[in-house]
């Protein structure tokens, strides 16, 4: 699921002294809940570390880290910054130092809760979406409007179907956050789901009304369009959200599927190569090139394709359905036709029916241990297994009737080569008959006496 992204820097710091305003001494050890500096000179590294940021952005982070460093060794316990240091460290791919300072700002901060959200997008990126979820609970617990931690919720209630939660929560993150553009989109996408498309596209346009560079929307608009049936505004909508975001993955999944189904396959495979430069293990991509490349005629290139994913994925139902159907529309029915022209011999050509009918009997078992895989795999989707079964059925009914049908066609060829030999023996019989017939008229005498011998005139 698209997630809210790791809080920037820039906002960390723009707000890193509300909250307490206890004056503290020097050696002041006790930790605020909003981890903002108790100690003036832990505050004056602070303010120079968000003014290096104002002023350089990225090109100054070097600064910035110097002087958030020299805030945390003056005020060991000060949660912003070490949270900001997290966030530092992140960027730069240090992820150990950066759980480690978010750790930090948790244990010194426990009022906030940025640290926790992004400890809970590091689980999730881990793929470990129950100690992320837990993390975006405990954020909300310790910072009740923290946007970024109810709308990352939200999208757990939103998958789980539980709309009226997901709402609840996608509310509770505009919130905190009133022009959370994340929040609209979780908000828009759950109005979807519901088919609530009207409401979804005014979401949408309140989102856009805000900010009119967010490729997220127009991707969700673009999706409540297909749902209406509108495909032209679809189109226009996602190529809005691929001109926002050029290398926007789910923009470009969209586009794919739409001219995929039209047989644009080319067009196809250029979206869904797109994604694969910003994701190479994206499944539903790669299954879609090969798919593409099936239409195309390129049978081998789709097998490839599907063989790659199987070999690290075994379990994968898609896979197993689509290399089933592989072998079943596509090679069994290449090999009936043949690779080669038929023979011009009677004899030959049965021979050559006979083996393409063997070579697609096969392909045709074949696509039957897939789709039988693929029924062993997915258990959840109804009407994939409904179309699968039926497919299962078809198979099994042409495996029954070619194998009938090849005893029938070489005992048709025995008959045939016999016929054929006697059509010879018959032909040779006739010829034979008709030289000697020649040969007799040519030697009989003519008609009215018996031939003389040459000189001898009769009486």
């Amino acid at each position: 699921m698209k997630q809210v992204l790791m809080i920037l820097i820039a906002v960390a710091l723009s707000g890193a002294f509300t909250g307490c305003g206890k004056k503290a001494k020097p050696d002041d050890k006790q930790p605020t809940a909003t981890g903002a500096a108790t100690d003036p000179k832990a505050k004056e590294a602070f303010e120079k570390a968000v003014a290096a940021f104002e002023a350089g952005g990225d090109a100054q982070l070097s600064e910035v880290e110097s002087q958030l460093e020299r805030a945390v060794s003056i005020q060991p316990n000060f949660g912003k910054a070490h949270f900001n240091l997290g966030v530092l460290a992140e960027k730069k791919g240090d992820k150990d130092a950066a759980r480690k300072h978010y750790e930090k700002a948790v244990e010194t901060a426990p009022g906030l809760g940025a640290p926790l959200v992004n400890l809970g997008m590091m689980a999730m990126e881990a793929g470990d979406r129950d100690a992320g979820r837990s993390y975006f609970q405990r954020a909300v617990e310790a910072d009740r409007f923290n946007p970024e931690a109810h709308s990352n919720i939200s999208v757990f209630f939103r998958e789980q179907g539980d709309f009226k939660e997901a709402v609840k929560h996608a509310r509770l993150s505009l919130a905190g956050n009133a022009e959370n553009q994340a929040a609209y989109a979780n908000l828009a996408r759950i109005y979807y789901r519901r088919g609530n498309y009207d409401v979804a596209l005014l979401v949408c346009l309140n989102a856009t009304l805000m900010d009119d560079k967010n490729a997220d929307i127009y991707n969700i608009i673009g999706l409540v369009w297909l749902a209406k049936n509108e495909v032209n505004d679809a189109i226009r909508n996602f190529e809005g959200a691929v001109q926002r975001a050029p290398n926007h993955v789910a923009a470009h999944m969209n586009l794919g599927a739409i001219v995929l189904n039209v047989r644009n396959y080319e067009k196809a495979i250029t979206h869904f190569e797109t994604v694969l430069k910003q994701e190479p293990d994206n499944l539903e991509a790669k299954i879609s090139v090969a798919v593409a490349k099936r239409g195309m005629g390129d049978l081998m290139a789709a097998e490839a394709i599907y063989n790659e994913i199987k070999a690290k994925d075994p379990n994968n139902a898609m896979v197993a359905f689509n290399l089933g159907v592989l072998e079943h529309e596509h090679m069994a029915q290449n090999a009936m036709l043949g690779t080669t022209a038929p023979p011009e011999d009677p004899i030959e050509q049965m021979d050559w029916t006979i083996a393409n009918m063997k070579t697609a009997l096969e392909h045709y078992r074949k696509s039957l241990d897939h789709y039988r895989g693929f029924m062993g795999m997915n258990s959840k989707n109804e009407a994939a297994r409904e179309d699968c079964s039926k497919r299962i059925e078809q198979v099994q009914q042409i495996i029954e009737v070619t194998a009938e049908q090849i005893p029938q066609l070489e005992e048709q060829k025995v008959l045939l080569r016999q016929d054929l030999l006697d059509q010879a023996a018959n032909a040779k019989a006739q010829a034979e008959e008709e030289k000697r017939m020649a040969e007799e008229a040519k030697n009989k005498p003519p008609e009215g006496g018996e031939a003389q011998p040459d000189g001898a005139q009769a009486p």
